[in-house]
Parts: structure tokens; sequence; C-alpha cells
């Protein structure tokens, strides 16, 4: 046979087989690849809010991831507490006997080295918070008969009270602050005379285990009402 020819007819064969078999595919570029994994955390907010309720006890919890630390806000008192190392779950701890310890929906919280009811996350939020929230400087609440009392910030506070179980309410437009202690005074549109004392310190409001941070005095005319406290802005 031809050496030409041979040779020839190998090649045929090979381009042949070539053509047979399966196509070639396009190289993989970056934009093609399939996403991997995020990055651990990378999707997690700088600071999430959340609510807790502990037995009788309204708890909001601001986590900031950024910091590490979780602010607690229960009862007009306000609490950071730095991260701590756990096993699993969330921790966060002071030297101070607070700790709150976040497994999901659920939390262990020791406040003043006192164990609490076993915490469950839910949409109520206290009333301490909402106050806050609408713009409320202080808030006191008192017991036998029941009353509260709202001060609004601004140049001319505006105070707002319950009295006798909500029965009667009083506002007065413009309260002065206290010339010689905490506090605020004014008239009401039909003459009553209002004045808020408040003293900081511990204070139990007689009806529960719950301490808040200023004890209250509430006069109206003749009539004085005893209570307690919190200051809601730092």
């Amino acid at each position: 046979m031809n050496p030409r020819i041979h040779g020839t007819a190998l090649l045929a064969a090979a381009l042949g087989l070539a053509a047979c078999g399966p196509a070639p595919q396009p190289a993989t570029t970056p934009d093609d690849a399939a996403p991997g994994p995020a990055p651990a955390g990378a999707q997690a907010e700088a600071q999430v809010r959340s609510q807790f309720r502990c037995g009788d006890l309204l708890v909001g919890a601001l986590f900031d991831n950024a910091a590490q630390t979780l602010t607690l806000s229960l009862s007009g008192r306000r609490l950071q507490l730095p991260q701590a190392i756990s096993a699993s779950g969330a921790r966060y701890a002071d030297t101070s006997g607070n700790e709150f310890w976040n497994k999901g929906s659920t939390a262990m919280f020791t406040l003043d080295g006192t164990l609490q009811p076993e915490c469950v996350e839910t949409d109520e939020v206290s009333a301490w918070d909402q106050a806050r929230d609408r713009g409320v400087v202080f808030r006191g609440l008192g017991t036998e008969p029941g009353w509260q009392v709202e001060v609004q910030g601004g140049d001319a506070p505006a105070l707002h009270a319950q009295l006798d179980y909500g029965e009667r309410r009083l506002d007065v437009v413009a309260a002065r602050p206290l010339a010689d202690e905490a506090g605020y005074a004014g008239t009401t549109a039909d003459g009553a005379v209002v004045t808020l004392r408040i003293a900081k310190g511990a204070c139990s409001d007689g009806m529960s285990d719950q301490t808040y941070p200023a004890s209250v005095q509430l006069q109206v005319d003749d009539r004085h009402y005893q209570g307690c406290g919190a200051w809601l802005r730092d």
C-alpha cells in the first residue's frame, strides 16, 4: 500500500472518531459559577431588637452585634451587658449578678443575682418602652388606689396623670421644673395644683417583686400619692 494513502486514511479515521465524540464544554467563568455559602455572619444585622416575657416581667432587648453588647429595658431600668463566653446560644453578663442567656426564642435571665422565670419571645411591648417611644422623659406609678403619671420632654413639658384607677385624668399643659429638687409643678385648666417630686433610689411598688430606680410623690391639691418611677432618657 502506498504509505501516503495509508497515512491519509488514518487521519480521516481519527477525524471521524473526533466528530462522533462529545462536544467540548465551554470554560466556566466566575460569573457562571454557582454561588457558594455566604460567609458566617455576613447577613447578620448590626442591631436586632426583640421583646421577652419573663413571668410577669416584660423585657425589651437590643442586641448590638457590632459592639457585642445587649441592652435590656425593664420597669424603667436599662442594663447594658457585654457578651460573655458560652458553649451554646448567646450569653451576656456583667459583674453585678445580671445575666441573659438567649437560645432561640427563649432565654434564662438573672437579675441582680435572682433567677427570673423562663423568658419567652413575645410581640408585647412594655408600657415603659411604649412611653419612651412617645417621647416621655419620666414615668411614675402607684397602687391603692392605682395611679400613673407621665411627663413629656421639651421646653414646656406636658404632665399627664390618671388617678384612682383611671377615674380622674389631669393635664398640665406646661409644667415647670422644681427649683430645689427633681420634679415638676403646674396647674390644670380647671385650677388643680399639681406637684410631682422625684427622688433617685431603689423603690418597690409593694405589689410585685419589681424594683424601680426612683421614688415618686404626686400631690394634687391636698391629696398625696406615693409610688415609684424612672427617667426614660439618659
